[in-house]
């Protein structure tokens, strides 16, 4: 019954407020001034990151952007209403850039062709193709205990300093939620991988008792600032809104004005200093900027490639090697009622 309810709404369940209170003190900014970046992949009605946001805005010199996606219209609706910037699809078209300084994820507690939703979330954002985090970007992941087992691998091989709480008493039981907090980033040795996925699987599959509550929480998390904000954060789905945007700040409407423009057109060479030699006349025509319409005839210049031929010969007079050297020679042609004429 629990599964059926789960997929009628989505897989969604909103992180309780009170669990998030718990967490928030231990959420800190390292340095005096920057950009912090939050995103939350399901963001449901935005609560959780709006927490989140509100809580680091505290500091002065900082500036906190919150992103979030959700696939749900109602849903989506109320989130753009508290975040910064909000899209609408699904969490694997989402194109940005990896410099999430903190990723509140929350994912959809189901299983779709023998793989856990929650693992699937996890794999691609934290994926060599589709990753969102910066370089110690933190971690904080939100499912059922007894999912770790299934996400063990990808945790330990990808994040850091891994540590698991879970809910309260008076949370906990519904849906058996723990959150586990890391940094992504390889962890230094191959020991300290196989510690963390055996740890990961081992309380995955005992009780409450084996884990502390949010409550108990002891360490300090803190998030490293970013020299700019995220500037690029899109749906997969075309957005004519986008499109406008970007055609409006696109540099090749101004280019292609500027070079049909009757100023262009009209633009002629001016007269040089001193009288023209042959051999400039040559490489003016040749390059283009001279000729045309002479009268009587026309001249154009034009640049062609050219392989020539050279022999060493041995001390006894006969071909020893034969080297063929390619190169472009600029040519003027002549266009005449006698014929057309190439001078080199």
């Amino acid at each position: 019954m629990a599964r059926i309810a789960s997929q009628s709404k989505g897989g969604f369940y909103a992180t309780p407020e009170g669990q998030m209170t718990l967490i928030l003190p231990h959420i800190r900014i390292k340095g005096n001034e920057g950009f912090i970046n939050l995103f939350d992949p399901c963001a449901g009605e935005g609560e959780a990151l709006k927490q989140l946001g509100n809580h680091l805005r505290l500091g002065e010199d900082f500036s906190v952007k919150t992103f979030g996606v959700e696939l749900e219209e109602t849903r989506y609706l109320e989130a753009s209403e508290v975040l910064d910037k909000v899209l609408h699809d699904g969490y694997e078209n989402v194109r940005t850039e990896p410099d999430f300084q903190a990723v509140w994820l929350n994912p959809p507690y189901d299983e779709i062709f023998h793989e856990r939703t929650e693992l699937r979330f996890l794999r691609t954002l934290s994926s060599k193709s589709k990753n969102v985090f910066a370089d110690k970007g933190l971690l904080m992941f939100c499912v059922p205990q007894y999912v770790l087992d299934k996400c063990a691998v990808v945790l330990s091989e990808r994040f850091q300093d891994i540590k698991v709480y879970r809910f309260t008493d008076e949370a906990y039981d519904v849906f058996k939620q723990v959150v586990v907090f890391g940094y992504f980033g390889k962890p230094g040795t191959r020991e300290a991988v196989r510690e963390t996925r055996e740890f990961l699987r081992r309380i995955a599959n005992e009780g409450p008792d084996v884990l502390p509550t949010l409550e108990e929480i002891e360490e300090e998390y803190y998030l490293q600032p970013s020299c700019q904000t995220i500037s690029f954060f899109r749906a997969g789905r075309l957005n004519s809104q986008e499109l406008l945007q970007d055609l409006s700040e696109s540099p090749v409407f101004p280019e292609f004005e500027k070079r049909v423009s009757q100023e262009v057109r009209k633009s002629t060479m001016k007269r040089p200093l001193l009288p023209l030699k042959l051999a400039h006349a040559g490489t003016a025509i040749a390059s283009g900027a001279v000729g045309g319409n002479m009268g009587n005839h026309i001249v154009v210049g034009l640049t062609k490639p050219v392989t020539e031929l050279s022999e060493i010969q041995d001390e006894e007079g006969s071909t020893k090697k034969e080297i063929y050297t390619k190169h472009h020679k600029s040519v003027v042609r002549v266009f005449t009622r006698n014929g057309i004429y190439e001078l080199q």
